[in-house]
């Protein structure tokens, strides 16, 4: 059966110039590029798109058009398409709702104009399943913005319903307070904003399941299964991820160095140091991996090539690359603050923008590491060196290392069997534990260089001054380079004291130089430690997942399974005050506090009253 096809047409005026109607084009394609070139889609965009082109287009490639896509000029009745000349062209609404209409694979319709409801009406009457369209005029940053969210979504397998309220959610929060924005996709100027949000998608009676319609999948459990025999000679679990990842580990872990020289291997102690020698966000999760059972007759199921040993594998490579996607975006909002001219291409928008856009829904099927790509190429653009140096080495190069990007297409693919719920046979899941952990040893080895730097939490920064003497400052940390369970003692507080100070009740890597603090990077808002927000004992840290209307939700680092802590105004706000805060600055808005906002009505002590 042929793939199906995403038709994106595009029109511009050249009296009323679009600006970002280019943008707009790129940037979905750009969304679906990777399912285009696995022939999982075929994607077509047409740049100055006429009316004889929509017709030729879909009388050859009829009943193949899965989503017609327009972006330019429209009202009520017409889309404004272009001549061969480049001249205006209007369309009337019920010729082009006739030819969709009779399209029979055709499951949505989005008009990317103003004020395109009114054509809904139409479309739904000649047999159209569903439609994206808007009531009011939308400003012409909006419009671009909420299709790229709309298609990125939509290109993680998530249905059509769902990509249209990750979309609206991330319009509603980004431009809620947003006054900026000028050029508006209107042919009338009659058209005024509305308060509500512009877009609406409108379902065909009895044509209910095209709301979840998902572009199709290629990647199954046969594409990414090995013969189990290739590991014939390991059968042991974890003997495969610490055999690939030790050496590079002893380079930077002397302890682990000592415990490899030895003529009989301990191995509880090499698991002990490997785990020791990561960052908790990820040793955390390799301590899972490693876990023993007491009890030799009834071994845990870590122990055992067994569904959840995939899953927490599975789980442990996606928080790495959460963890290290974290670094990077701490570090672009301190070179933005610091340089508020930094530039912010066009083309890296959309995968920024997604960030803000993860939601209940989709937070799972996130791609970090392609936000990592982005955030790299940022640097490079601005010449920005990095707080970690060794992260420039980590990209995606199927020609300099093959092995890397094998491994991240795996995992992918991996994740996204686990999140489907995909059947597997027990023979499938021996097989895929053995997979997974050399794929999981190959992405780790390549991070061993984060054994080099020190993660810790700050609860509280104490003035030190005696007279006649220099100011210090003593940091109450916990060292954050170890596993965190309740019967371990090293996560005690302990005083630290250097000349000059970094920021308090944070998350953060720490540079140090005798007795200062040469550079440190806070990684809060993104991960938090709420021991030290409450002032409680040890450390509790959490992980920035999702934002919904209730405020930023976020995963317990031990069990990404309990009940999401929730960040707003009534619980910890001033977490919330730093993610608003990131959120304007990173697009160089000004942030302003909600205490300070206008508030509606009078001030005086008779309005309040009243």
């Amino acid at each position: 059966m042929a793939e199906p096809i995403i038709y994106l047409t595009f029109a511009n005026d050249q009296d009323r110039y679009l600006p970002l109607i280019n943008r707009e084009r790129k940037n979905i394609y750009q969304a679906l590029r990777a399912l285009n070139d696995e022939q999982i889609i075929q994607v077509e965009a047409e740049a100055a798109t006429t009316l004889s082109d929509i017709f030729k287009f879909f009388v050859h490639y009829n009943n193949r058009v899965a989503i017609f896509h327009f972006g330019g000029h429209a009202n009520g009745t017409t889309l404004q398409l272009e001549t061969k000349e480049g001249a205006a062209q209007m369309a009337d609404g019920k010729g082009l709702a006739q030819l969709l209409g009779t399209q029979e694979n055709l499951h949505l319709v989005f008009l990317n104009g103003c004020a395109t409801k009114p054509q809904v009406e139409l479309l739904l009457q000649n047999g159209v399943k569903a439609v994206i369209a808007t009531s009011v005029s939308v400003a012409d940053q909006m419009a671009v913005e909420f299709a790229e969210q709309f298609y990125f979504a939509l290109a993680s397998h998530i249905p059509i319903q769902k990509a249209f309220d990750i979309a609206s959610s991330f319009i509603a929060s980004k431009f809620e307070r947003s006054r900026t924005v000028k050029t508006y996709r209107s042919l009338d100027n009659r058209w005024k904003t509305a308060e509500e949000l512009p877009w609406g998608l409108y379902l065909n009676a009895g044509h209910e399941p095209s709301q979840d319609w998902a572009l199709p999948k290629r990647r199954s459990v046969q594409n990414i299964l090995r013969n189990r025999f290739d590991y014939e000679s390991r059968v042991d679990v974890n003997d495969i991820l610490i055999d690939i990842i030790c050496e590079d580990l002893a380079a930077f872990n002397k302890d682990l160095d000592d415990e490899l020289n030895k003529e009989e291997l301990d191995i509880p102690s090499i698991k002990r140091e490997i785990v020791d020698s990561f960052p908790t966000p990820i040793g955390e999760h390799l301590r899972k991996l490693f876990t023993r059972s007491n009890d030799p007759q009834h071994p845990d199921s870590m122990e055992l090539f067994t569904l959840a040993r995939l899953k927490q594998m599975v789980n442990t490579y996606r928080t790495s690359m959460q963890f290290i996607c974290f670094i990077q975006l701490s570090q672009l909002w301190d070179e933005k603050y610091k340089n508020s001219k930094i530039n912010i291409a066009n083309e890296h928008l959309p995968d920024l923008n997604s960030f803000f856009a993860l939601s209940e829904q989709n937070f799972r099927r996130f791609d970090y590491v392609k936000l990592m790509h982005t955030i790299g190429r940022i640097f490079e653009d601005n010449q920005i060196p990095y707080f970690i140096n060794e992260l420039k080495g980590v990209r995606l190069d199927s020609e300099k290392e093959p092995a890397v990007m094998q491994a991240y297409n795996y995992l992918n693919a991996l994740l996204e069997l686990i999140n489907d719920n995909g059947e597997l046979s027990s023979e499938q899941i021996e097989s895929l534990c053995l997979q997974t952990e050399e794929h999981l040893g190959i992405i780790l080895k390549k991070i061993a260089f984060l054994v080099k730097y020190k993660l810790v939490t700050i609860k509280n920064i104490e003035l030190q001054k005696r007279r006649h003497e220099p100011a210090r400052f003593r940091h109450n940390q916990i060292i954050l380079n170890r596993a965190l369970t309740v019967a371990s003692t090293g996560v005690a507080e302990i005083g630290v004291e250097f000349e000059n100070y970094t920021d308090n009740k944070s998350v953060l890597f720490i540079k140090t130089d005798d007795n200062m603090v040469s550079d440190f990077l806070n990684l809060t808002p993104f991960i938090i430690d709420e021991n030290a927000l409450n002032n409680d004992y040890a450390s509790k840290l959490f992980l920035f997942a999702f934002q919904d209307d209730h405020g930023y939700s976020y995963q317990f680092l031990n069990n990404s399974e309990d009940w999401p802590l929730l960040v707003n105004e009534s619980t910890y706000g001033a977490v919330k005050s730093q993610f608003d805060r990131f959120k304007a600055e990173i697009f160089g808005r000004k942030y302003t506090p909600p205490d300070q906002l206008p508030q509606e009505g009078g001030q005086s002590r008779f309005s309040k009253k009243r």
